[in-house]
């Protein structure tokens, strides 16, 4: 089979995955939900307390627009929409009172890591069931390095 055959047929499997963690339920997340939630959740681990001293303006709407490669409109209409599920919330930023940290609330990250298991890690496992140790590791290898500065 050829890449662009095996490509289709991965993205097949993904779509799969999404569907069976949706579950048809109004809780789940769509993929562009996900990868926006995925993006906050990232920022979040780089910012210094209220007290540091260091401004980290990594969960700011124009770095998460920059971060998703979609104009700042876009990701406000997303944001908002996240926000009135009650997944994500912003709070004022200290150095810039323009601006607003973007932060997962409880609910938003719990149901980020549930969909993150439930699409990607048991994807990995089905993966790691059906390949012997050495590909798995190769698959790893040579994913890291298409994906590289995507």
């Amino acid at each position: 089979m050829s890449l662009d055959g095996s490509l289709m047929n991965l993205q097949r499997v993904l779509s799969q995955a999404w569907n069976r963690a949706a579950g048809g339920g109004r809780e789940g997340l769509s993929s562009s939900e996900f990868e926006y939630l995925l993006c906050v959740h990232l920022a979040e681990g780089g910012e210094p307390g209220p007290d540091s001293g260091e401004h980290d303006d990594s969960s700011h709407l124009s770095a998460l627009a920059a971060e998703m490669q979609v104009q700042k409109s876009s990701a406000s209409v997303m944001v908002n929409k996240l926000e009135k599920r009650g997944l994500i919330r912003r709070v004022t930023c200290h150095y810039d009172a323009r601006a607003q940290h973007i932060l997962l609330t409880e609910r938003g990250r719990e149901l980020f890591l549930r969909t993150r298991e439930a699409v990607y890690s048991g994807l990995a496992q089905s993966m790691a069931e059906r390949l012997q140790p050495a590909e798995y590791r190769t698959l790893e290898q040579l994913l890291d390095k298409v994906c590289a500065d995507q």
